[in-house]
């Protein structure tokens, strides 16, 4: 792997730097409301860096996502136990709960209305860290017969994620007023007894 220079070590700071001032200003503003100045004023970065560093606002959803997916990629998909798939998927997706618990109902809320506002076939890419690991979990289930089912690998990760979906826009609706990881448990478990 080709080591990164500095200027691209500070560029990835500055990018972090910039998606850290938004997502703060997403914690008590509606993502509409939020202007590409005020997120440069807040990172102190002139309107120039930003678009340099993600091109338009929709753009920072986006670098949210990502974030997201690597933590998925590099941290949870290590960790679980998958000595059994059933316990694992739902743990899996307990983390993306408990992550977007973390990140507050305020910033999911948002990311949720940008998502609807941007569409994007970003968000639904089953390429995505998150999206993969889970993939991961279901096909080594199918594979070892802990999941036995006429339905795909793709299919059911498609189905598992859509139920993951609901919950967290659900919760994000609800204004976080229920435990997302015992709902999460519940759902999922259910759906993983009837396949």
């Amino acid at each position: 792997m080709k080591k990164k220079t500095s200027r691209t070590l500070q560029a990835e700071r500055t990018k972090s730097h910039i998606l850290d001032e938004a997502l703060k200003l997403m914690k008590y503003k509606n993502f509409d409301d939020i202007s590409i100045q005020e997120i440069c004023e807040n990172s102190g970065i002139s309107t120039g860096a930003f678009y340099h560093h993600f091109g338009s606002k929709s753009g920072i959803v986006v670098a949210a996502y990502t974030r997201t997916d690597q933590f998925f990629q590099d941290e949870v998909i290590n960790k679980i136990d998958s000595s059994n798939i059933k316990s694992a998927i739902i743990g899996y997706l307990c983390e993306q709960g408990l992550y977007a618990k973390n990140m507050g109902v305020d910033i999911i809320r948002n990311i949720y209305k940008a998502q609807m506002d941007n569409a994007s076939a970003f968000f639904l890419s089953a390429e995505r860290g998150l999206p993969k690991g889970l993939h991961q979990l279901v096909e080594k289930g199918l594979d070892n017969g802990e999941l036995c089912s006429d339905k795909t690998a793709d299919q059911i990760t498609e189905e598992l994620l859509i139920i993951s979906r609901g919950i967290l826009y659900n919760w994000a609706i609800s204004f976080g007023e229920y435990d997302i990881a015992k709902k999460t448990f519940s759902i999922i478990d259910a759906y993983l007894q009837s396949i």
